[in-house]
């Protein structure tokens, strides 16, 4: 099998909007890079997520996504150019991969990681920490979640905080590799149900909680709509953008306890008040906000519908 290639060059501050079109557009995989050609200083590490306590800072980006070789070529050029204009995507041009493990790229640039003070996420080419109380194996894959973006960390070391979790029932609203997930379980959570909109999040998801040996019983992993609300959770974890955070504030009360956590995360610092705004009149008290360079993540407990 082969695979269509699109490099684009764009500004810092575009990176992520036009990452988020093409991962909305079905791409197997998204890495940026700096744009050697525009910037004094330049780095031969490609990165999916960028790595701990940092987020790309090059002044120009240039961003590589794979498709599957059937993804039409012309529909792309002609949905980025109704969506971005010449000042934006400053350049662009494609390529056709030969079949490769092209996944796991990235594989050598990601070690063993510690989260809190007990929980670790590690890469199968790699022995397992022995000073860990919580081991997570996990590999760069196709989802979205490796520990390495500052939000999946916050959320990381939110958990290890509270470990253990003395038996309490987790929605992951939004899971990507399930690492959150997965975590939750590790650190003594009764019941998890994993929810994304990708197929391709649960299908990482199974992988990866199979790889942790997870019992099956205890990790429900569904798409939006066939989620089915039983009874109310004890916690929420929600690692995605603010837009939708704040969209699914009210939906997300109606799924979680009285007093019950809801982490969320995906939210730069600019957007910290919007947000807590949206939670705040949707039934949520913030009660903690935790920084890393330019993300933050809310916690949150639920007020009383009473």
């Amino acid at each position: 099998m082969r695979y269509l290639q699109l490099h684009l060059n764009t500004r810092r501050e575009h990176t992520e909007s036009v990452s988020d079109f093409l991962e909305n557009a079905n791409a197997l995989s998204v890495t940026w890079q700096p744009w050697e050609e525009q910037t004094l200083y330049s780095s031969s590490q490609s990165i999916y997520e960028p790595p701990l306590d940092s987020t790309p800072l090059w002044q120009y980006v240039k961003i590589s996504a794979v498709f599957n070789e059937q993804a039409s070529l012309l529909a792309l050029l002609g949905s980025l150019k109704q969506s971005f204009d010449e000042k934006i995507i400053l350049a662009i041009h494609s390529e056709i991969l030969a079949d490769q493990a092209w996944e796991r790229m990235w594989l050598q640039d990601f070690k063993p990681m510690c989260f809190g003070k007990k929980l670790w996420v590690c890469p199968s080419a790699y022995e397992l920490p022995v000073e860990a109380v919580v081991n997570i194996r996990l590999d760069p894959g196709l989802a979205f979640g490796t520990g390495t973006h500052p939000s999946t960390a916050l959320c990381l070391e939110w958990l290890d905080s509270h470990h253990p979790l003395n038996e309490k029932t987790v929605i992951d609203y939004g899971c990507g590799s399930g690492i959150l997930a997965i975590a939750a379980l590790k650190c003594g959570a009764k019941q998890v149900t994993a929810i994304d909109h990708d197929p391709q999040a649960l299908t990482a998801t199974r992988v990866n909680a199979e790889q942790n040996d997870i019992p099956i019983e205890k990790l429900k992993i569904v798409l939006p709509m066939d989620f089915q609300r039983k009874e109310p959770v004890d916690i929420l974890l929600a690692n995605i953008l603010a837009q939708p955070l704040m969209d699914l504030a009210t939906y997300f009360r109606s799924l979680i306890k009285s007093d019950a956590y809801c982490v969320l995360a995906g939210i730069l610092i600019k957007q910290i008040n919007a947000v807590q705004q949206a939670y705040s009149a949707a039934g949520f008290k913030i009660i903690d906000i935790h920084y890393r360079k330019e993300w933050a993540s809310l916690v949150g407990r639920a007020v009383s519908l009473l």
